[in-house]
C-alpha cells in the first residue's frame, strides 16, 4: 500500500498519550494514528449503511441510548 505525509495539529494531552503509548508497545506513532482512521472511517460507513437500510432516518443519540437500555 502506498503512503503519504501529513501533518496534523492535535491537543497536546492527545500528543502526549499517543507519544507514551508508542513507547510502551514500541509500534510507530503512525500506526496508531492509522488504526484509528480505519476504525473512524468504518464507523462512518457502518452508520451510513445502517442509514440506507432504515430508509434515511436518523434519531437522536439520546433516543437511541433509551432504546437500547443504555
Amino acid at each position: 500500500m502506498a503512503t503519504r505525509v501529513l501533518s496534523a495539529t492535535v491537543d497536546e494531552v492527545l500528543a502526549d498519550r499517543l507519544e507514551s503509548l508508542a513507547a510502551e508497545t514500541s509500534r510507530k506513532k503512525s500506526w496508531f494514528v492509522n488504526q484509528a482512521l480505519k476504525e473512524y472511517f468504518d464507523a462512518i460507513d457502518d452508520y451510513e449503511t445502517a442509514l440506507e437500510r432504515k430508509g434515511g432516518a436518523s434519531t437522536t443519540l439520546e433516543k437511541a441510548r433509551k432504546e437500547l437500555g443504555l
